[in-house]
């Protein structure tokens, strides 16, 4: 057993965590007793590692021995690297290999039977420029940093904070309507002045006024949002997306209302929220997803964390689709994937998490692992072919 603290490159330690027989709780339990001054760092090892849920899918002895092989063999490439590269962080490491982790913990083996073929084999469409997050308000275009907070108070004026400006004070035109604009690639969040906190995913457009007026609040949206609605029950707040309208008093949910995408889903963390389009009108509860498809709206019992993970930075999936997994991927660091026919992606499915890091070939080696395949990158297209 390594004497040492960093236990994500551990072997020891991943193959205990991964298997927790007893001879290997008693030699780990003797460990903490002998090395107190180690006992913080493997409490923080054990907590990151058991974060991947690796007890949500049911795993065989073998599919455990392959995740522990390849964690390992992805552990000593990178070890040979590290005498190669004077600036090699353990850090870096250890990030890297939790990432390798959280898609390896997979169920490679679910096939949902034949499924309609990507067309032109492209699983995300079009990337867009690389610019950054901007405000539209009148005539004006504002440019705003990546993952900036937006916070808009009750004069019209916003204050943008991000890590290269404490406090940037910005005047909106007194216009009925502003725009922020998320292109892929970016994430941002909005505090609207009645305190309402809006989470803008990637390739996201939101509408809103510079003031509420006195009777609703509402705002207009194009892509995915996580908003927690500050209560107000004499002004009902509405969401608006080009199928349906979300109408609340006060509560937290997710709208995926993309353009592109064939369908739109709400999901409710809290609170209660009315679903409407030009044909129906549902009522949803706590841990209630309702999707829109061919203008029938159908509801389920959900776990929201799946829905909600981005906001963490991270894609939780529970029996989703490979290519439904890249699409989110592409989204999110505006890259596009093309594969070639003879690789149904769409048809197996998997369950885990995939920590988004800013190394996109990190998270592309993840993915590869998943799918089975290889992956081939030029600028923002990725090539997958079979391995």
């Amino acid at each position: 057993m390594k004497n040492d603290q960093n236990f994500l490159l551990n072997e020891d330690f991943i193959q205990w965590r991964l298997f927790q027989t007893e001879e290997q709780n008693e030699q780990w339990g003797k460990f903490r007793l002998e090395n107190p001054h180690l006992e913080k760092d493997l409490d923080e090892a054990m907590r990151r590692f058991s974060a991947l849920e690796m007890n949500r899918v049911s795993l065989s002895e073998d599919e455990k021995d392959a995740i522990y092989s390849a964690v390992i063999q992805n552990i000593r490439k990178h070890e040979k690297r590290k005498y190669r590269l004077q600036a090699w962080s353990v850090a870096t490491a250890a990030i890297l290999v939790v990432v390798f982790l959280s898609t390896l913990f997979i169920q490679l083996n679910k096939d949902n039977g034949p499924v309609p073929p990507v067309e032109n084999s492209i699983i995300m469409g079009q990337t867009l420029p690389g610019e950054e997050v901007y405000l539209i308000s009148g005539k004006e275009k504002i440019n705003i940093a990546n993952q900036s907070d937006i916070l808009l108070n009750q004069k019209g004026e916003v204050q943008v904070i991000n890590n290269k400006n404490a406090g940037e004070e910005l005047a909106l035109s007194p216009t009925k309507m502003n725009k922020l604009v998320v292109p892929f690639g970016k994430q941002s969040n909005l505090i609207l002045a009645d305190g309402t906190k809006i989470y803008l995913n990637s390739g996201t457009q939101v509408d809103f006024p510079s003031r509420f007026d006195e009777k609703t609040r509402e705002i207009h949206v194009n892509g995915e949002i996580f908003i927690e609605v500050m209560k107000d029950t004499k002004r009902p707040f509405v969401v608006h997306t080009d199928r349906m309208d979300i109408q609340v008093l006060g509560t937290s949910f997710n709208v995926s209302a993309y353009h592109d995408d064939i369908g739109a889903t709400v999901v409710l963390v809290n609170g209660k929220v009315s679903v409407k389009t030009a044909q129906q009108v549902m009522e949803m509860l706590p841990n209630e997803k309702a999707e829109l498809t061919n203008n029938q709206i159908t509801k389920e019992t959900v776990d929201v964390s799946e829905y909600i993970s981005w906001t963490k930075g991270v894609l939780e999936f529970y029996e989703a689709s490979v290519s439904e997994i890249l699409k989110k991927v592409g989204r999110y660091y505006n890259v596009q994937f093309e594969s070639s026919p003879d690789i149904p992606l769409n048809a197996r499915t998997c369950s885990g998490k995939l920590f988004l890091s800013n190394n996109l070939d990190s998270v592309m080696t993840s993915v590869s692992v998943l799918s089975s395949t290889n992956y081939r990158r030029e600028n923002n297209m990725i090539y997958i072919t079979k391995k």
